[in-house]
């Protein structure tokens, strides 16, 4: 399996993006992205097309990335809500 990996730079801090490119038929294009921030995974998107080149295909799905990642920046969510876990760590204890 072939990959990209590409860092999108916001106010927030750098997105990463890994394209995996997917078996298909000769002249066709599939691919899978996946969108991580800080370390945690955010999304994944699917781009499947036919009649287009790997090229034309892995620009497609970067401007799909980069699409995700702004409206997430613009609705002020970049972070992805706290696990069960770190909400136990970050409380304080309970002291008799």
């Amino acid at each position: 399996m072939n990959e990209q990996t590409f860092i999108h730079e916001t106010r927030s801090g750098p997105w990463t993006c890994t394209i995996y490119l997917l078996k298909s038929n000769e002249g066709d294009f599939s691919a899978v992205g996946d969108i991580a921030f800080r370390g945690r995974h955010r999304c994944k998107l699917v781009l499947c097309r036919p009649d287009i080149s790997t090229e034309a295909g892995i620009a497609i799905l970067k401007q799909q990335c980069i699409s995700w990642i702004e409206q997430i920046e613009q609705a002020g969510k970049p972070t992805p809500p706290a696990s069960p876990e770190q909400i136990r760590k970050s409380s304080p204890t309970d002291q008799p």
